[in-house]
């Protein structure tokens, strides 16, 4: 196709096509998106872009979705979606989750201040002052993951979703991500592993998403989460990273509440986007600038 190109990922497993960047007139990719979403059985075309471009997807019958702030090395991305199965581009939860919504705002942003330091903690050493700033419960320890804890961890998150966009149930992923992109940080008590969070890096344009949260049932409701976001933001941004955000499930007041306390902004709604327990879901854009 000359003169027009597509960075995409075909997503088999939540039957979506996303177009990570484009070069050329998006007009030109805009039919070949839909044939290839048509044969290959995908119900959901995603489209990252630049503010400057935000107007191609939409004269092509795209529908804004949402914001993530400071995705494109500091600029906004505009997250645009067109639906090959009208039942899929509806939210059938819109009412339950706009009232998630009300409720976040209502409770107010947190205060929490992010740790300016710079350089790389790994270097510097500053995880080991970080740790005097977490205020867990003496039985409880806030660590970075280490490869020996993977196994522990596939189990625990093959427990705690049945069904999840990316096959953290599986050891080799854990592992392989851990040594390319993927920060985890994890609480354990007395020992054993009780939750985890991760950050997904993009260093190149200075952005991560905070992601894979799981608390195991009897230990929710303590605020770990929050904490394991606080350790994963300082981390971040002794590294240098300029922005975190988050893709909620829509209709969990619990984590959606956790990010807004901590700063972070709602931005928008992606329908139907992907499968976690029983079926497609609704998942809360949420942001933050770091820097």
């Amino acid at each position: 196709m000359p003169g027009a190109r597509a960075e995409i990922v075909i997503d088999y497993y939540n039957r979506r096509i996303k177009v990570m960047d484009f070069t050329g007139r998006f007009e030109e990719i805009s039919g070949t998106l839909e044939a290839l979403a048509e044969a290959e059985e995908m119900e959901k075309i995603i489209v990252y872009t630049p503010p400057e471009r935000g107007h191609e997807p939409k004269t092509c019958g795209y529908v804004e979705e949402g914001t993530i702030r400071g995705y494109c090395a500091g600029k906004n991305c505009h997250i645009f979606s067109s639906y090959s199965k009208n039942s899929r581009g509806i939210s059938f939860h819109k009412e339950k989750e706009d009232q998630v919504i009300k409720n976040c705002l209502k409770k107010g942003r947190g205060t929490e201040k992010i740790s300016q330091k710079s350089g790389d903690s790994r270097r510097n050493g500053s995880w080991k002052k970080q740790k005097e700033k977490i205020s867990l419960p003496e039985e409880y320890t806030l660590r970075p993951a280490v490869q020996a804890d993977a196994s522990t961890m596939a189990a625990l998150y093959s427990q705690g979703f049945q069904f999840y966009p990316t096959p953290l149930h599986m050891e080799s992923y854990l592992l392989k991500t851990m040594d390319s992109h993927v920060l985890y940080f994890l609480v354990e008590k007395q020992g054993e592993i009780v939750s985890l969070a991760s950050a997904e890096m993009d260093s190149e344009n200075g952005s991560a998403e905070i992601t894979d949260c799981l608390t195991i049932l009897s230990e929710r409701g303590k605020g770990l989460i929050k904490e394991l976001i606080i350790a994963l933001e300082k981390e971040l941004s002794d590294r240098g990273f300029r922005s975190t955000y988050t893709l909620c499930r829509a209709l969990s007041s619990g984590i959606n509440i956790a990010f807004a306390s901590l700063g972070y902004a709602y931005t928008g709604r992606l329908v139907n986007n992907c499968r976690i327990g029983e079926g497609f879901e609704d998942m809360n854009i949420w942001c933050k600038m770091l820097k």
